[in-house]
């Protein structure tokens, strides 16, 4: 089974951009829109959830729907398990980015 400190981290430690990013033309369309990120509601097909980035949550002003990113696959029909597989190869993916990012950085 999945751990709770696992499935904190891919709530909160992985960007949601990352994953819509990732997913391509399985994930929802999505852009920056007055220097915020934000994609098309599976819910409603409204083009209004922003996400926060301090707490890497989403929400949907049209139908007031929230999202973290196992929710968010979970609404674009993948089972829990796999999404939460999907999302941890995905943490584990950006996380090694960015290591490699901030070793390689001149100071």
């Amino acid at each position: 089974m999945f751990t709770a400190d696992l499935l904190r981290r891919l709530r909160n430690d992985l960007p949601m951009s990352v994953t819509i990013s990732a997913l391509g033309r399985e994930g929802p369309p999505s852009k920056m829109r007055d220097g915020r990120f934000v994609f098309l509601c599976p819910q409603c097909n409204e083009m209004l959830v922003v996400v926060n980035p301090r707490n890497n949550l989403a929400h949907c002003f049209a139908c007031e729907r929230n999202f973290n990113n196992i929710d968010l696959l979970v609404a674009l029909d993948f089972d829990f398990r796999s999404a939460v597989a999907l999302l941890e190869d995905l943490l584990r993916e950006y996380l090694s980015r960015r290591s490699k990012r901030s070793t390689t950085e001149v100071k």
